[in-house]
């Protein structure tokens, strides 16, 4: 291979980026996305996720999940946007990468903030090259950042699965 340019510079823009831990029941997660991905709606293999995973909305109407991102809420609720006074949880799924799966480089553009918790403890991490930045897979790891943000996984070198769970925020 010859490389005749490579060019990795910065160009400054606002973003958000908040990282944290929460209290999370990882099994029933699990259980659920096992049970999300076998069905007819599931997205595997028909995204940037080069895996298994429900479809977009498929943690929409779960309460125990909604609960789990309240505080999150919270905090954004009480973080100041600007030109965004409104916004809400439009999609909300769940993604097992198995061996030899990962997830592309992608970002979430048109949403307005997106989410991810970790289910599971795995080497498999989650990351954001534009600001050096990296999830470690661990339960109840969670990352909320500007959906423009472009972040991936490297193939899973592992027999283990790696489970988590990803949220968008639209504007109102």
């Amino acid at each position: 291979m010859k490389i005749s340019k490579l060019i990795k510079s910065k160009v400054e823009r606002e973003y958000f980026f908040l990282t944290g831990h929460i209290p999370i029941d990882s099994k029933y997660y699990i259980k659920k996305i096992d049970e999300g991905i076998e069905d007819q709606t599931n997205e595997s293999y028909k995204t940037y996720l080069i895996s298994k995973m429900t479809s977009y909305k498929y943690f929409m109407g779960d309460k125990k999940f909604l609960k789990m991102l309240l505080p999150i809420f919270d905090l954004l609720d009480a973080t100041p946007f600007e030109n965004t006074p409104n916004w809400r949880l439009t999609e909300s799924w769940g993604y097992q990468q198995g061996f030899g799966e990962y997830s592309m480089l992608h970002h979430h553009v048109p949403a307005f903030l997106s989410g991810a918790v970790m289910l599971n403890e795995h080497p498999q991490a989650l990351i954001f090259p534009e600001i050096n930045e990296t999830i470690e897979a661990k339960p109840g790891n969670f990352v909320v950042f500007s959906s423009f943000l472009k972040h991936k996984s490297t193939r899973n070198l592992s027999e283990k699965a790696r489970y988590g769970l990803s949220y968008n925020l639209y504007h109102e």
